[in-house]
């Protein structure tokens, strides 16, 4: 009898599930672990929140939800399937996010979706597959009593981004579905597609370079023009555009681009100075930053302020955030005369979220003038970064016409380098136009 051959045993590998067909299947199964929404959703109407969820390996799965209370509901969704800890923090670097209840996201987001959905508007493409990274919509969530609209009506924002194509749809909608006079819109400027196409040209101010440079720069300023407009026609008075023409800050004293102008980087001798200058350009040609030569030179000249300075950056740009805010803290004390100590202190409370206590570090003086009555000339770039502190400061505490005022004298150096490279003016364009849009949004017109 002949033998019989034995088959080979195969070992089955595991299915592989795509991760749409993962998260669609099995995302509800994962813990929640975290969930996280922008720290002003109550004022502005418009949310942005993180649902994530945790697998047994620490990686992360998260649904990213644009929410508008106001009337179109969520106008975005996204997910990120089995992000290493690492990719997820960086995932949360763009907004200031505030920690929720999951059962607060629920209700926003499916509030949100009836109330859109009674208006004719339905949900991004992409929550139908978000969706499953969220409970079920059932009676097993606790419902909440949120506002939806503003002021009992549907209330339309149209962005700088929509196009008129999409606003006359939407609008056609809310016509059909609500009823003429049943609706409120706030139109906040043309629409554009291509940074590229942005030009100065667009633009009437005669005492006013914009930069024409076609980059990020060029649109957040096109996102503050636009939402000025309409806050100007909306809500200034004819008396505060009469003020705002005038010109206060920076009138009595010159602003020059020359280093000499720089007087806090004083230097004690020809050593000191070289040593400076020299690291000053590894940091400036942006190449390797050995930070313990840094320190070194902190340690070597303990009082000569300007190598604290050159260290915060180093470790800054090292991503050692913790030795950052402690020299930060050590210039602040220990030189606080010393004008980089005011501004980088200033920084660190702006990130900390507490710009109310930024007009203090300036001992509450208005001008720079003020602050160094022995001084009639500075530098463009002093002058530009103080200007953008105030602008943050006036902004975060809803004083806009003040803010504008020190946006205004920004913007007259709009065309020079330290303008366009100075990471505090970026941030100032967009506060100014957060407290703008805000306030536009919470009035009702």
């Amino acid at each position: 009898m002949s033998k019989k051959k034995k088959g080979k045993v195969v070992a089955m590998k595991p299915i592989q599930l795509s991760p749409e067909k993962y998260i669609k299947t099995q995302a509800r199964t994962l813990p929640i672990f975290e969930c996280l929404i922008n720290d002003d959703w109550e004022t502005s109407g418009l949310c942005n929140i993180i649902v994530a969820r945790q697998h047994k390996n620490g990686n992360v799965t998260a649904g990213i939800y644009l929410v508008d209370m106001f009337c179109l509901g969520v106008k975005g969704a996204q997910y990120e399937f089995n992000l290493y800890q690492d990719d997820y923090e960086d995932l949360k670097d763009k907004f200031n996010w505030e920690r929720c209840d999951y059962v607060l996201a629920h209700n926003i987001i499916f509030g949100a979706i009836a109330y859109a959905e009674d208006y004719g508007f339905k949900p991004h493409k992409e929550f139908e597959t978000a969706l499953y990274i969220l409970e079920e919509d059932d009676e097993a969530i606790e419902l909440m009593e949120l506002d939806f609209g503003l002021n009992g009506k549907p209330h339309y924002v149209s962005g700088p981004y929509d196009d008129a194509v999409k606003v006359n749809n939407i609008i056609a909608t809310l016509e059909r579905t609500a009823g003429e006079g049943n609706f409120t819109h706030t139109y906040l400027g043309d629409g554009f597609d291509d940074m590229d196409d942005w030009d100065e040209d667009d633009y009437d101010d005669d005492d006013i370079d914009y930069p024409n440079d076609g980059n990020e720069l060029g649109a957040m300023l096109k996102l503050l023009k636009n939402v000025s407009e309409t806050y100007d026609a909306k809500i200034r008075t004819e008396q505060e555009r009469q003020i705002l023409s005038e010109r206060y800050i920076g009138a009595k004293y010159e602003l020059s681009e020359t280093e000499g102008a720089l007087e806090h980087n004083r230097f004690d001798n020809d050593e000191a100075a070289g040593k400076y200058y020299r690291l000053r350009t590894i940091i400036a040609n942006k190449d390797t930053i050995r930070v313990k030569e840094f320190e070194e030179a902190r340690l070597k000249y303990p009082a000569t302020p300007p190598f604290y300075n050159l260290l915060q950056t180093a470790y800054i740009n090292n991503q050692q955030y913790d030795e950052a805010e402690e020299i930060i803290t050590l210039m602040y004390n220990v030189f606080p005369d010393y004008f980089p100590s005011l501004i980088n202190y200033a920084g660190m409370l702006f990130v900390h979220e507490e710009p109310e206590a930024v007009l203090a570090v300036f001992n509450g003086k208005s001008d720079l003038n003020y602050l160094y009555p022995d001084r009639n000339v500075f530098h463009v770039g002093e002058a530009l970064v103080y200007y953008a502190c105030m602008c943050r400061y006036f902004s975060a505490i809803d004083q806009i016409d003040s803010a504008d005022m020190y946006m205004n004298a920004m913007l007259k150096y709009a065309e020079t380098d330290f303008f366009k490279q100075t990471e505090m003016v970026k941030f100032a364009i967009m506060d100014l136009f957060k407290a703008k849009f805000a306030a536009l949004t919470a009035g009702a017109f």
